[in-house]
């Protein structure tokens, strides 16, 4: 049996010391770590329940999901302790992550188990070792990260591509020296060439002239011609926009364009990727061949800088009362306005290329939306009103019993569990399960455990809501009647959709037929409402 007090968890990352390593040949890290620490933790007869592997290599917590689990996991006091190679594979992100994850610790008195120290976080001297170590992990990953940026800007001036990915008409290779460069996919290239010819001297027509295509129509073009882009089904026209405004098809290299930048707003850090100017990034001549002239990038550039700019206040203002609460029942995304040209209606439209939901004019949907709120508030008012009496009392209490009951049982079943994983790790010390069948089992306990508490707190909030849903009841109706009557007397978009979404969770509509010349009504459709009551 454990002496722990507890049930413990496995913490495995790789770090880039770690990806070198088995770059030389010398082995899969995390198995080697994972063997190490199930070893540890059947020397100290502690009692393990899961083990997670971190598989990516984030700087940031947010960037690392097992890691935003297990410290959940931490703070909620689910696990005696958790053991790690070193404190550095829980935190080498900046003070803000290391904070973070020091005081989860602390506040829950978790201890860190490495096979050198184990670090009980109430002991003060423990606690100022296990800050230390984290400030030393993260002054080491900054060094190292500093040389890593500076060796890529120099790689970049010197020509060579540092991406990841590489763009489209284009496969990453190495030249005649071992450089990291580009190679010209010849297939893609037409197409680049294309796109580049299109957008700047136009499409032959029957009669013999050129017309110029727009990042919409060229997008329509590609799309009809059965050519798709590298990564999506369908051209879309910020891929386009990319590939015209891209020095790379010219011969260049361009590093630093979008380099990441981090504030803080409202208290939570945001990452964002501005557009640099010309002096703030590296724009030198590549190592791999142009797909493209000079000149007619030059063309291309011109002409888009001379787009005309949108109209003031479009972005800033919603013109959509039903915004974000409309959803396309043929394809689920949320439909959204397209405004009408010259005085034309303004339609609510799916963006989807290939979805056949029929748009309409958004104010008969708002119309309809509107009437099927107020018809459902009056029926629901109604049915409400004729349940008050002693039998919907009674139900109530009768369900409300039925679900103590459940989490009374639910609650015996996790003490059995509970048993039955401490009996696997007496097995795995008594020889008669391996480390690999005691893995397995501990799985499929540990998988019923955390189903086990998913039931209890689903149930616990269905009870909850239960005892509390006469009340919320009495009170909704008025209040929702007075939303009503508040949209009602509204004039301005963002107010009526703040107001739609107190009381509506969404819509779904669909639209099988359009075209009046065809008999075809406007209003011909379908809209089913979900309230949050």
């Amino acid at each position: 049996m454990s002496d722990s007090g507890g049930h413990y968890v496995i913490y495995l990352r790789k770090s880039r010391a770690d990806a070198e390593a088995e770059s030389r040949g010398e082995g899969e890290t995390l198995l080697k770590h994972e063997k190490a620490l199930i070893a540890l933790a059947q020397r100290k007869n502690f009692l393990v329940a899961e083990i997670y592997r971190e598989i990516v290599s984030g700087e940031t917590i947010a960037a690392r999901p097992l890691m935003q689990k297990l410290l959940g996991e931490v703070g909620a006091g689910r696990w005696a302790g958790v053991l790690v190679m070193e404190v550095e594979r829980l935190a080498r992100g900046d003070t803000i992550d290391q904070g973070v994850v020091a005081q989860t610790f602390k506040y829950s008195g978790t201890k860190i188990i490495t096979p050198n120290k184990t670090y009980n976080p109430l002991d003060e001297f423990d606690e100022e070792y296990f800050e230390f170590g984290l400030f030393m992990s993260r002054r080491e990953y900054k060094a190292i990260n500093r040389r890593l940026q500076r060796g890529r800007e120099a790689s970049a001036r010197e020509g060579r591509y540092q991406g990841s990915r590489p763009p489209y008409g284009y496969k990453k290779t190495r030249s005649d020296k071992n450089e990291p460069t580009l190679a010209i996919i010849p297939e893609q290239a037409v197409v680049v060439r294309l796109i580049f010819e299109y957008y700047v001297h136009g499409e032959v027509q029957t009669d013999g002239d050129r017309r110029r295509l727009g990042l919409g129509q060229l997008a329509r073009k590609l799309n009809e011609l059965g050519i798709t882009p590298a990564t999506h089904d369908y051209w879309q026209k910020e891929t386009l926009k990319n590939i015209l405004t891209n020095p790379v098809y010219i011969g260049k290299i361009r590093w630093g364009y979008r380099k990441k930048e981090t504030r803080i707003v409202g208290g939570l850090r945001v990452n964002t990727r501005p557009k640099h100017s010309g002096d703030e990034y590296i724009l030198a001549d590549g190592l791999h061949e142009a797909i493209v002239d000079d000149a007619l990038f030059e063309c291309a550039e011109k002409l888009w800088a001379e787009q005309p700019p949108m109209p003031v206040g479009y972005k800033n203002e919603l013109k959509n009362p039903m915004a974000g609460l409309i959803i396309c029942g043929k394809c689920g995304r949320k439909m959204s306005l397209r405004k009408g040209a010259d005085g034309k209606k303004d339609y609510l439209v799916c963006r989807s290329r290939d979805c056949g939901n029929v748009s309409a004019p958004i104010n008969i949907v708002e119309k309809r939306l509107v009437t099927a709120l107020s018809t459902w508030l009056s029926a629901h008012k109604l049915d409400w009103s004729e349940s008050t009496g002693g039998i919907a009392k009674a139900e109530r209490l009768s369900k409300t019993s039925l679900l103590e009951t459940a989490i009374a049982r639910l609650a015996g079943d996790c003490l059995t569990l509970d048993a039955q994983l401490s009996n696997a790790h007496d097995l795995v010390e008594q020889n008669v399960y391996t480390t690999e069948h005691f893995l397995m089992r501990a799985a499929v306990i540990n998988e019923r455990i955390r189903q086990n508490e998913s039931d209890r707190q689903k149930l616990s909030r269905e009870l909850d809501a239960e005892k509390n849903a006469a009340l919320k009841t009495n009170d909704c109706f008025p209040h929702t009647e007075k939303i009503m009557d508040v949209y009602a007397a509204a004039e301005k978009a963002g107010g009526k959709n703040l107001l739609l979404r107190i009381i509506l969770e969404k819509a779904v509509y669909i639209k099988n037929r359009g075209g009046a010349y065809k008999g075809a009504s406007s209003d011909d459709f379908e809209l089913v409402i979900f309230p949050k009551l």
